[in-house]
């Protein structure tokens, strides 16, 4: 569905016709390598007077072959140099694919691994591409960095679970970045079906005959008026001395109208990105699968279309959900929550030690943070904490917003047990506390609103254009943390 660079390390360098060099630099007085790895005959003595720059300084033959050098510096003002050399990564690899060239060479100090990791990162996250609508579709890059010696068993291993996750963080950006009129209800649990099976979970689907036998009413009410019927997809991952249950719940609407409630046209942009919490729950899930960490996990993913049809569910209806509790529809846009109420019941059913669940939720969060951060709710602040930390160092900022009991008075109702949606303000608040009600006390809970790095069009950092699987790398180095403690 897509292409992506590989990444490889090097003990040493032999040029290819075509190359592009990448010399990395602290500053303009420290460079991230050893003068011993510069190849002979190459002189480096041109180098960026500006931060965060990136220079092409040579251009011409070497040992007869046609090369290209760039000095990239680290010390860009608000972000880490790892974080700028994923991004330098990157844009090295749109230089290459616009010079139709085969390799980056990156030429990196044997013991920086943080930046070797970066430069994977910015090798399979940055050089990705969903092209499989294009005709004429892109070569990929290779890019390779150069330490001057072979990496050690731990390197090797760390590299290699990053790898993995990032394989699935791609492929959730593949199926946030197919139309809609390829990734519906059905075919989303097809294959969150066969990729689960895959990567070893254990999974079934619910279609609607199940969801009705399972009283999951919210998820049929609003799935009820597309021709693609909801799916709820579960899947399981038990290791064989699990440390800790977690069960993951995301959203999954694979494209919101807005229903009745409809969005004018500007706002539909974007909508195939609403199932965002989907993939990236389910995702991580696979990921941690294959990586074999010591959890039991128990991943949902509610499926839906949220469509205008003559069976498609009206605001004023009167819905009953999986626990019982009522909820009248003020609108038929806030539909995501009333999906996730019948997966976060059966989730607690499932008696985890902690329930963490992920949605592009409200527009109100945007307004509040911005595209480039998530917000994040929870029942327990160390579990709040960890989790920002965890987000924090697989390069995804989440920021805590409270959970201010007072305004669960804006979702009362007078003919049901709870309306959709609360007053003008504090949307993404209101949401929150509207799933708060179908999680019990005695379960620690966190509430990812992911609607604005989630559904980002733009570039963010060095992930380009299109979906960006936001999410999914913080939730795998969550569970990482809570197991290994």
């Amino acid at each position: 569905m897509s292409t992506t660079s590989s990444f490889i390390l090097k003990d040493s360098y032999q040029p290819l016709d075509g190359d592009i060099l990448v010399f990395p630099f602290f500053d303009h007085k420290r460079p991230c390598f050893s003068d011993k790895l510069l190849p002979e005959g190459l002189e480096c003595d041109q180098i960026p007077s500006k931060e965060g720059e990136i220079i092409t300084f040579f251009a011409g033959r070497y040992s007869g072959v046609h090369i290209l050098a760039q000095a990239a510096r680290l010390d860009e003002k608000y972000i880490s140099p790892a974080e700028s050399l994923k991004r330098k990564v990157a844009s090295s690899l749109t230089l290459a694919r616009d010079r139709k060239a085969a390799r980056v060479i990156l030429f990196l100090s044997p013991e920086e691994t943080g930046l070797i990791r970066a430069a994977q990162e910015g090798a399979m996250l940055g050089g990705y591409t969903f092209d499989r609508y294009l005709k004429e579709k892109p070569q990929p890059v290779e890019v390779a960095a150069v330490t001057g010696q072979k990496p050690d068993a731990g390197l090797k291993k760390t590299l290699s679970e990053d790898s993995t996750v990032f394989e699935w963080a791609n492929l959730a950006r593949d199926v946030l970045n197919e139309p809609p009129n390829s990734v519906n209800p059905v075919s989303l649990a097809r294959l969150f079906q066969d990729r689960g099976k895959n990567a070893g979970l254990k999974v079934s689907v619910w279609d609607e005959k199940r969801l009705g036998k399972e009283r999951c009413g919210a998820l049929l009410a609003v799935g009820k008026g597309a021709s693609n019927p909801p799916r709820l997809v579960i899947g399981q991952y038990r290791a064989k001395k699990p440390r800790i249950h977690i069960a993951l719940v995301g959203k999954g609407v694979t494209f919101d109208s807005g229903g009745y409630c409809l969005k004018p046209p500007a706002s539909q942009e974007g909508m195939k990105y609403d199932m965002g919490g989907a993939a990236a729950v389910f995702g991580a899930a696979c990921a941690i699968a294959a990586l074999k960490l010591p959890v039991r996990l128990t991943v949902l993913t509610p499926l839906a279309e949220n469509i205008v049809s003559d069976k498609a569910y009206l605001t004023s209806d009167i819905i009953t959900t999986r626990s019982g509790k009522t909820v009248q529809v003020d609108n038929t846009d806030a539909e995501g929550r009333l999906i996730l109420a019948d997966a976060l019941t059966i989730a607690v059913e499932n008696k985890p030690d902690c329930i963490v669940d992920a949605a592009t939720l409200t527009g109100a969060c945007v307004v509040a943070l911005g595209e480039d951060i998530a917000g994040i709710y929870g029942t327990d602040d160390n579990l709040v904490r960890q989790f920002t930390e965890a987000g924090r160092d697989a390069g995804e900022e989440f920021w805590p917003l409270p959970l201010y009991m007072p305004y669960m008075e804006q979702l009362k109702a007078t003919i049901a047990d709870c309306k959709n949606i609360g007053g003008k303000w504090g949307g993404s608040i209101t949401g929150a506390l509207f799933l708060k009600q179908f999680v019990d006390d005695e379960t620690p809970w966190l509430h990812l609103d992911i609607a604005g790095p989630g559904v980002k069009e733009e570039p963010l950092g060095h992930l380009g254009k299109g979906a960006k699987g936001f999410g999914l790398r913080t939730l795998v180095a969550f569970v990482r943390s809570l197991a290994s403690a």
